[in-house]
């Protein structure tokens, strides 16, 4: 395959067995920031080049091979996958990104066949972009071999923008300047109205996919990434709905309501200014609390297709997780890098590498025993152990837990699935919806004959400096001063309702939410909030829709496990219940009446419990 370096069209003229056809033609439209409307097309051994002829002079005196920039001096690698190469390339004091497409497996040769190579839309799409105001990257030359790209990979040079950062990089700066953000919410709306009104919907719309320009402290927003954009056909209600909810997917997290609520409202107010942008444009016939109200629909429709795509990934090799066989019966899955890491892991803050759980885990039942590791609770179900995790020179902590069975039946049910691999996805469930729990790390299961398992081991991150709820309310409280000690229970009520009702707003149940399952972080008491993290994944499970019964059964047994704790008063309790009770669009006048429901689950909970815990010694000489 011939080199396909621009520098080769100074041979234009001398070899014209090698180019076959070399013609100045006039563009659609260049994007903002070129110096002409023409552009150069022509063709370079297999590969058929469209360049901007703002840059063509330029671009044809640097010898580059823009398809294997691997070998270029003038090229950085930024981004790779198995879809696509990113390289930013630096030429005498200009700036460009490259982007290498390839269409390797028959799915993606399909998509080409019936679509056109990617590098090519991208080019259409930005050329589109320029003609209707919008601002996005700018293409400056494409390159695609054989008929529409179906030869080979396909080549896209942008320009690139100096001073910008992802727009979410760009909020975790400002959004304490009200102004700034004020500002950035004007822009942000502006374009995504303008981009709608004129028939252009980005198909992955999240913070990383827009970029802002910082000029003179205001915010200059465009896009990016614009090979999954549809042009050229008007953008319905429910389309536009659909496009801001993968936005607000990043921002509900970050941003408070007030902000969110004034970005619809400059979203609307944008639309209605550019109803006569293009012949695509529409008009939006409903109010701020409707279009409030309906973004908040199809943001959780968004967000749970994104969490289930997010689910598979912990039982398949990628690049959060790989599965491994540590040994000739042992099999299981392990991490190699956490996406989000809570600020104060320990072990869940190294990338690791699948050679190197194969070799921790060569031996797992070892990591169970006190040569290896400190055990902490010995029990008929489980023995947990504290370890340390010899990772680049440093020594984590984690904890291992070994699941076990009481009786036949749970032996049976084992051969089928293990609590510990239950637990597993389980955990990562809960990550991936933003729920604080000790990450999961890795596990590992032992199987008979390939088949039936027979034990189980997870491996997860070591909580420190945390107490569980019970013994840090006895803690921390005793010694404080009422007026003292009412703040800080006030603060900390707040932390626990906002944790459940995420936990259950999120779809999941939980048979024993009690305070022993809840580690506090609390590390200043009068500058910092409290770290709620929940342990013991074993009766988490995933109901899609919690319901009243779910919820009342949470709070009972929290009640019941926080009835004997001398720094819990009644009167916690029902500030506890009203502001559970309290939320947006209910009130709080009905506790009285819940108060009377729940004080006889409790007392129904409590002689249960009492009844388990002397079941338990009659039959175990221990609870």
């Amino acid at each position: 395959m011939s080199k396909p370096s621009i520098a080769s069209q100074d041979k234009i003229g001398l070899e014209s067995e090698t180019v076959l056809e070399s013609k100045r033609v006039a563009a659609r439209s260049i994007p903002n920031g070129a110096a002409s409307n023409e552009i150069v097309q022509f063709v370079d051994g297999e590969y058929q080049w469209r360049v901007c002829s703002a840059h063509a002079d330029f671009l044809r005196v640097h010898p580059i091979d823009w398809l294997n920039l691997a070998e270029s001096e003038y090229a950085t690698l930024v981004k790779r996958n198995s879809r696509r190469d990113v390289w930013r390339v630096q030429l005498d004091g200009r700036a460009y990104f490259a982007k290498v497409y390839h269409p390797n497996d028959l799915l993606g040769k399909l998509k080409v066949i019936a679509r056109g190579s990617t590098a090519m839309r991208e080019w259409n799409v930005g050329t589109y972009a320029a003609n209707h105001g919008i601002a996005g990257v700018i293409p400056v030359a494409t390159a695609v071999k054989g008929f529409r790209g179906v030869g080979g990979p396909s080549l896209l040079i942008t320009e690139a923008v100096p001073d910008v950062v992802p727009l979410n990089d760009y909020w975790e700066e400002i959004h304490t300047c009200r102004e700034s953000a004020h500002q950035l919410a004007d822009t942000l709306a502006q374009l995504i109205a303008r981009a709608h009104q004129c028939g252009f919907r980005h198909g992955d719309m999240h913070p990383g996919n827009i970029l802002v320009r910082r000029e003179s402290n205001r915010g200059q927003t465009l896009f990016v990434d614009l090979h999954d954009v549809r042009i050229g056909k008007a953008v319905s209600l429910s389309e536009a709905v659909a496009n801001l909810a993968q936005l607000h997917q990043w921002f509900r997290r970050h941003a408070p309501l007030t902000m969110r609520r004034r970005f619809l409202d400059r979203y609307q107010h944008h639309r209605e200014l550019l109803t006569n942008a293009s012949g695509f444009a529409r008009t939006l016939p409903m109010s701020s609390r409707q279009l409030l109200l309906d973004l908040a629909v199809q943001a959780d429709a968004h967000a749970n297709a994104l969490w289930s795509k997010r689910d598979r990934r912990s039982g398949r090799t990628g690049r959060y997780f790989t599965r491994i066989r540590p040994s000739r019966a042992w099999r299981g899955h392990a991490l190699l890098v956490s996406k989000h890491p809570s600020p104060t892991a320990q072990a869940a803050r190294f990338e690791y590498k699948r050679s190197q759980w194969e070799r921790w885990l060569r031996a797992p039942l070892d990591w169970t025993t006190p040569s290896k590791s400190r055990i902490i609770k010995n029990s008929h179900t489980a023995t947990v152990s504290e370890a340390s995790l010899p990772v680049n020179g440093e020594s984590p902590q984690i904890i291992v837990k070994r699941t076990l069975c009481r009786n036949a039946l749970k032996r049976f049910l084992l051969v089928f699935r293990s609590r510990n691999a239950k637990a597993w996805r389980t955990a990562n469930m809960l990550l991936n919806r933003d729920i604080p729990i000790a990450q999961p790390l890795a596990i590992v299961e032992r199987f008979r004959l390939g088949l039936f398992r027979t034990d189980s081991l997870l491996f997860t991150d070591f909580v420190v400096g945390a107490a569980d709820l019970e013994r840090f309310c006895r803690e921390t409280f005793a010694d404080k001063p009422g007026a003292e000690q009412r703040i800080l229970k006030s603060i900390l009520i707040d932390a626990l309702v906002h944790l459940m009702r995420m936990f259950h707003d999120r779809g999941f149940a939980h048979r024993d939410f009690k305070a022993q399952n809840l580690l506090i972080q609390w590390f200043d008491l009068h500058a910092d909030r409290p770290l709620i993290t929940m342990v013991d994944m074993d009766g988490v499970r995933y109901v899609g829709n919690a319901d009243r019964a779910i919820r009342d059964k949470a709070v009972v047994r929290l009640a019941v496990s926080m009835l004997d704790v001398p720094g819990c008063t009644r009167t916690d309790r029902v500030r506890f219940l009203r502001r559970y009770m309290m939320r947006f669009g209910n009130s709080d006048a009905s506790w009285k009446t819940y108060w009377r429901s729940l004080d006889t689950g409790v007392r129904q909970k409590r002689q249960r419990k009492e009844a388990r815990r002397d079941w338990k010694i009659r039959h175990y000489g221990r609870e």
